[in-house]
Protein backbone atom coordinates (compact mmCIF):
# COMPACT_ATOMS: atom_id res chain seq x y z
CA UNK A 1 0.00 0.00 0.00
CA UNK A 2 1.46 3.76 -0.69
CA UNK A 3 1.57 5.66 2.35
CA UNK A 4 3.61 8.63 3.67
CA UNK A 5 6.95 6.88 2.92
CA UNK A 6 6.74 6.96 -0.26
CA UNK A 7 8.13 10.34 -2.13
CA UNK A 8 6.80 11.99 -5.11
CA UNK A 9 6.52 10.58 -8.23
CA UNK A 10 7.35 7.27 -6.81
CA UNK A 11 3.95 7.15 -5.36
CA UNK A 12 2.04 8.19 -8.40
CA UNK A 13 3.82 5.38 -10.13
CA UNK A 14 2.83 2.27 -7.77
CA UNK A 15 -0.90 3.60 -7.33
CA UNK A 16 -1.07 3.84 -11.37
CA UNK A 17 0.89 0.20 -12.09
CA UNK A 18 -1.39 -1.57 -9.20
CA UNK A 19 -4.41 0.33 -10.18
CA UNK A 20 -4.08 -1.13 -13.94
CA UNK A 21 -3.41 -4.65 -12.57
CA UNK A 22 -6.69 -4.47 -10.20
CA UNK A 23 -8.64 -3.23 -13.38
CA UNK A 24 -7.59 -5.76 -15.44
CA UNK A 25 -8.74 -8.62 -13.34
CA UNK A 26 -12.33 -6.95 -12.81
CA UNK A 27 -13.05 -6.93 -16.25
CA UNK A 28 -15.66 -9.37 -15.51
CA UNK A 29 -17.05 -7.21 -12.79
CA UNK A 30 -20.16 -5.41 -12.72
CA UNK A 31 -20.14 -1.77 -13.45
CA UNK A 32 -20.97 -0.66 -9.50
CA UNK A 33 -17.64 -2.76 -8.34
CA UNK A 34 -15.80 -1.09 -10.77
CA UNK A 35 -16.70 2.41 -10.12
CA UNK A 36 -16.26 1.51 -6.55
CA UNK A 37 -12.32 0.67 -7.69
CA UNK A 38 -11.68 3.68 -9.19
CA UNK A 39 -12.95 5.65 -6.20
CA UNK A 40 -10.43 3.83 -4.09
CA UNK A 41 -7.75 4.85 -6.62
CA UNK A 42 -8.51 8.31 -6.34
CA UNK A 43 -8.47 8.16 -2.70
CA UNK A 44 -4.79 6.93 -2.50
CA UNK A 45 -3.57 9.39 -5.29
CA UNK A 46 -4.74 12.22 -3.02
CA UNK A 47 -3.21 10.71 0.04
CA UNK A 48 0.45 11.00 -1.81
CA UNK A 49 2.20 14.41 -0.51
CA UNK A 50 4.19 15.38 -4.13
CA UNK A 51 7.72 16.27 -2.48
CA UNK A 52 10.19 18.06 -4.95
CA UNK A 53 13.93 17.00 -4.88
CA UNK A 54 16.27 16.95 -3.00
CA UNK A 55 14.36 14.48 -0.91
CA UNK A 56 16.47 14.92 2.34
CA UNK A 57 17.07 18.49 4.01
CA UNK A 58 20.88 18.94 4.18
CA UNK A 59 22.25 21.15 7.54
CA UNK A 60 25.91 22.16 7.29
CA UNK A 61 25.57 25.02 9.64
CA UNK A 62 26.54 27.45 6.30
CA UNK A 63 27.65 30.85 7.23
CA UNK A 64 26.62 31.99 10.71
CA UNK A 65 25.11 35.18 11.37
CA UNK A 66 27.42 37.76 12.79
CA UNK A 67 27.89 38.51 16.39
CA UNK A 68 24.66 40.60 17.57
CA UNK A 69 25.99 43.29 19.81
CA UNK A 70 24.00 45.91 21.55
CA UNK A 71 24.78 49.31 21.49
CA UNK A 72 24.41 50.64 25.17
CA UNK A 73 24.54 53.80 26.80
CA UNK A 74 25.97 55.37 30.31
CA UNK A 75 23.97 58.05 32.08
CA UNK A 76 26.16 59.66 34.72
CA UNK A 77 23.37 61.32 37.04
CA UNK A 78 25.28 63.76 39.56
CA UNK A 79 23.60 64.12 42.96
CA UNK A 80 23.54 64.31 46.48
CA UNK A 81 21.79 63.85 49.69
CA UNK A 82 20.43 67.50 50.03
CA UNK A 83 19.52 68.54 47.01
CA UNK A 84 15.57 68.84 46.93
CA UNK A 85 15.41 68.18 43.26
CA UNK A 86 17.53 65.24 42.74
CA UNK A 87 14.85 62.81 44.19
CA UNK A 88 12.82 63.37 41.14
CA UNK A 89 15.97 63.26 38.99
CA UNK A 90 16.40 59.86 40.32
CA UNK A 91 12.81 58.90 39.17
CA UNK A 92 13.64 60.15 35.68
CA UNK A 93 16.73 58.21 35.20
CA UNK A 94 14.30 55.33 36.58
CA UNK A 95 11.29 55.79 33.74
CA UNK A 96 14.30 56.10 31.22
CA UNK A 97 15.92 52.69 32.08
CA UNK A 98 12.26 51.07 31.94
CA UNK A 99 12.12 52.48 28.41
CA UNK A 100 15.43 51.00 27.32
CA UNK A 101 15.92 48.28 29.50
CA UNK A 102 19.41 46.99 29.53
CA UNK A 103 20.60 49.43 26.94
CA UNK A 104 20.51 52.13 29.22
CA UNK A 105 23.12 51.82 32.21
CA UNK A 106 23.10 54.05 35.45
CA UNK A 107 25.36 55.52 37.52
CA UNK A 108 24.64 57.65 40.40
CA UNK A 109 27.49 59.72 41.39
CA UNK A 110 27.51 61.47 44.45
CA UNK A 111 29.42 64.71 44.56
CA UNK A 112 29.44 68.29 44.86
CA UNK A 113 28.17 70.55 47.83
CA UNK A 114 24.57 68.75 48.24
CA UNK A 115 26.40 65.47 48.73
CA UNK A 116 28.58 66.60 51.83
CA UNK A 117 27.47 65.52 55.29
CA UNK A 118 25.81 67.55 57.69
CA UNK A 119 26.69 66.84 61.56
CA UNK A 120 24.29 66.73 64.07
CA UNK A 121 21.09 66.33 61.44
CA UNK A 122 19.84 63.27 59.67
CA UNK A 123 21.98 63.63 56.67
CA UNK A 124 24.77 62.33 58.12
CA UNK A 125 25.97 59.83 55.54
CA UNK A 126 29.17 60.20 53.04
CA UNK A 127 28.12 58.75 49.66
CA UNK A 128 31.11 60.51 47.83
CA UNK A 129 34.14 59.03 45.90
CA UNK A 130 37.37 59.63 45.37
CA UNK A 131 36.35 59.47 41.65
CA UNK A 132 33.19 60.97 41.67
CA UNK A 133 35.03 63.99 43.35
CA UNK A 134 37.75 64.08 40.70
CA UNK A 135 35.19 63.61 37.89
CA UNK A 136 32.77 66.39 39.23
CA UNK A 137 35.41 68.89 39.25
CA UNK A 138 36.58 67.87 35.85
CA UNK A 139 33.66 68.16 33.95
CA UNK A 140 32.72 71.04 35.78
CA UNK A 141 29.16 70.17 37.35
CA UNK A 142 27.75 73.09 38.96
CA UNK A 143 24.27 72.62 39.53
CA UNK A 144 22.57 69.48 41.00
CA UNK A 145 20.86 67.30 39.78
CA UNK A 146 22.98 67.58 36.54
CA UNK A 147 23.65 64.58 34.19
CA UNK A 148 26.41 63.29 31.03
CA UNK A 149 25.19 60.79 28.38
CA UNK A 150 27.71 59.11 27.11
CA UNK A 151 30.22 61.84 28.05
CA UNK A 152 29.17 63.32 25.17
CA UNK A 153 28.01 66.98 23.92
CA UNK A 154 24.40 66.88 23.10
CA UNK A 155 23.56 70.22 21.40
CA UNK A 156 26.45 72.19 22.20
CA UNK A 157 26.25 70.67 26.08
CA UNK A 158 27.93 68.32 27.71
CA UNK A 159 26.74 68.39 31.42
CA UNK A 160 23.27 68.09 30.72
CA UNK A 161 19.90 69.39 33.30
CA UNK A 162 17.41 66.41 33.70
CA UNK A 163 15.10 67.61 30.88
CA UNK A 164 17.68 66.76 28.40
CA UNK A 165 18.64 63.55 29.50
CA UNK A 166 15.82 61.20 27.81
CA UNK A 167 16.71 63.18 24.39
CA UNK A 168 20.57 62.66 24.36
CA UNK A 169 19.65 59.26 25.18
CA UNK A 170 17.57 58.72 22.36
CA UNK A 171 20.31 60.49 20.21
CA UNK A 172 23.01 58.37 21.29
CA UNK A 173 21.20 54.81 20.89
CA UNK A 174 20.38 56.01 17.57
CA UNK A 175 24.38 54.64 16.33
CA UNK A 176 25.46 51.69 16.11
CA UNK A 177 27.97 49.89 18.63
CA UNK A 178 31.88 50.11 17.97
CA UNK A 179 32.96 47.41 20.58
CA UNK A 180 31.40 44.27 22.43
CA UNK A 181 31.98 44.74 26.51
CA UNK A 182 32.22 41.18 28.33
CA UNK A 183 32.17 40.71 32.00
CA UNK A 184 32.52 37.45 34.12
CA UNK A 185 32.15 37.94 38.00
CA UNK A 186 32.78 35.54 40.98
CA UNK A 187 32.41 36.48 44.36
CA UNK A 188 34.20 35.34 47.49
CA UNK A 189 35.73 36.19 50.94
CA UNK A 190 34.35 39.85 49.86
CA UNK A 191 36.11 40.13 47.54
CA UNK A 192 35.26 40.51 43.58
CA UNK A 193 37.17 39.08 40.76
CA UNK A 194 36.18 40.46 37.22
CA UNK A 195 37.03 38.86 34.17
CA UNK A 196 36.99 41.46 31.70
CA UNK A 197 37.32 41.45 27.80
CA UNK A 198 36.60 44.05 25.01
CA UNK A 199 36.61 43.98 21.50
CA UNK A 200 36.47 47.10 18.80
CA UNK A 201 34.08 46.10 15.75
CA UNK A 202 35.82 47.96 13.42
CA UNK A 203 39.10 50.11 12.92
CA UNK A 204 38.96 53.19 15.17
CA UNK A 205 41.72 56.13 15.69
CA UNK A 206 42.81 57.30 19.08
CA UNK A 207 43.33 55.99 22.22
CA UNK A 208 41.12 54.43 24.81
CA UNK A 209 41.12 53.62 28.40
CA UNK A 210 38.63 51.08 30.03
CA UNK A 211 36.77 52.42 33.38
CA UNK A 212 35.58 49.56 35.31
CA UNK A 213 33.69 51.01 38.74
CA UNK A 214 31.63 49.51 41.66
CA UNK A 215 28.14 50.40 42.10
CA UNK A 216 25.84 49.57 45.05
CA UNK A 217 21.65 49.53 44.87
CA UNK A 218 19.20 49.92 47.65
CA UNK A 219 21.02 52.13 49.93
CA UNK A 220 18.17 53.49 52.49
CA UNK A 221 18.79 57.14 54.61
CA UNK A 222 17.68 60.33 54.29
CA UNK A 223 16.94 62.33 50.88
CA UNK A 224 15.72 66.09 50.89
CA UNK A 225 12.63 66.61 48.12
CA UNK A 226 10.51 69.01 46.60
CA UNK A 227 8.76 66.84 44.23
CA UNK A 228 5.97 65.00 45.64
CA UNK A 229 5.85 62.45 43.02
CA UNK A 230 9.18 60.99 44.01
CA UNK A 231 8.07 60.87 47.76
CA UNK A 232 7.67 62.94 51.04
CA UNK A 233 7.91 66.47 51.37
CA UNK A 234 10.46 68.20 52.17
CA UNK A 235 12.37 65.12 53.19
CA UNK A 236 11.96 61.16 52.35
CA UNK A 237 13.21 60.02 55.54
CA UNK A 238 13.66 56.15 53.96
CA UNK A 239 14.83 57.49 50.42
CA UNK A 240 16.38 54.14 48.45
CA UNK A 241 19.56 55.12 46.65
CA UNK A 242 19.95 52.87 43.57
CA UNK A 243 23.27 52.81 41.07
CA UNK A 244 25.48 54.31 43.57
CA UNK A 245 28.91 54.43 42.44
CA UNK A 246 31.23 53.31 45.23
CA UNK A 247 34.45 52.87 44.12
CA UNK A 248 36.71 53.20 40.69
CA UNK A 249 38.32 49.85 40.72
CA UNK A 250 41.30 50.77 38.62
CA UNK A 251 41.55 54.29 39.43
CA UNK A 252 39.68 57.20 38.78
CA UNK A 253 41.00 57.35 34.73
CA UNK A 254 41.03 53.53 34.49
CA UNK A 255 43.63 51.98 32.13
CA UNK A 256 44.84 51.85 28.54
CA UNK A 257 45.28 48.10 27.57
CA UNK A 258 45.19 48.37 24.07
CA UNK A 259 46.96 48.66 21.45
CA UNK A 260 47.78 51.79 19.70
CA UNK A 261 46.02 52.07 17.39
CA UNK A 262 43.48 49.30 18.67
CA UNK A 263 43.37 46.24 16.42
CA UNK A 264 39.64 45.35 15.52
CA UNK A 265 38.34 41.96 16.65
CA UNK A 266 40.95 41.48 18.85
CA UNK A 267 40.15 40.25 22.95
CA UNK A 268 41.45 42.71 24.74
CA UNK A 269 41.49 40.48 28.75
CA UNK A 270 42.45 41.90 32.18
CA UNK A 271 41.39 40.47 35.37
CA UNK A 272 40.43 42.91 38.67
CA UNK A 273 40.45 41.87 42.23
CA UNK A 274 38.59 44.59 44.44
CA UNK A 275 36.99 44.49 48.17
CA UNK A 276 33.43 44.61 48.02
CA UNK A 277 32.30 48.30 50.43
CA UNK A 278 28.60 47.18 50.92
CA UNK A 279 26.60 44.37 50.41
CA UNK A 280 27.85 42.23 47.48
CA UNK A 281 24.09 40.82 46.44
CA UNK A 282 23.38 44.39 45.64
CA UNK A 283 26.52 45.63 43.71
CA UNK A 284 27.12 45.79 40.04
CA UNK A 285 30.61 45.98 37.96
CA UNK A 286 29.99 48.44 35.41
CA UNK A 287 32.82 48.95 32.77
CA UNK A 288 32.67 51.68 29.86
CA UNK A 289 35.53 52.02 27.10
CA UNK A 290 36.19 55.84 26.47
CA UNK A 291 38.23 58.22 24.17
CA UNK A 292 41.28 59.34 26.31
CA UNK A 293 41.09 62.58 23.90
CA UNK A 294 37.49 63.89 24.62
CA UNK A 295 36.66 61.23 27.08
CA UNK A 296 32.99 60.69 25.32
CA UNK A 297 32.38 56.40 26.14
CA UNK A 298 32.13 54.17 23.19
CA UNK A 299 30.22 51.23 25.16
CA UNK A 300 29.56 50.41 28.74
CA UNK A 301 28.60 47.07 30.36
CA UNK A 302 27.20 45.92 33.29
CA UNK A 303 27.20 42.70 35.38
CA UNK A 304 26.41 41.73 38.96
CA UNK A 305 28.90 40.79 41.57
CA UNK A 306 26.88 37.63 42.26
CA UNK A 307 25.93 36.25 39.05
CA UNK A 308 22.55 34.80 38.79
CA UNK A 309 22.36 31.11 39.00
Amino acid sequence: MCGWSLQGSTCVQWILFNGFNQLLKVTAMNKIKILSLLFFFLIFLGSCEKIDPPYKEKHDGGDLPPEQVVKKVLLEDYTGHRCTNCAGAAQTAHDLQEVYNEQLIIMSVHAGNFAQPLPGSIFTADYRTEAGNIWNDFFGVQQYPSGMVNRMTYNGELVLTENKWGEAVSNALKTEADAVIKIKNSFSAGVVTSDISVKFLHDMPGTYNLQVCLLEDSLVSPQLNNDENAGDVPVIENFVFMHMLRGAVNGPWGEDIFDNPVLPNKEYQVIYHYTVPGVAKNSHIVAFVYSQNDKSVVQVEDAAVIPEE
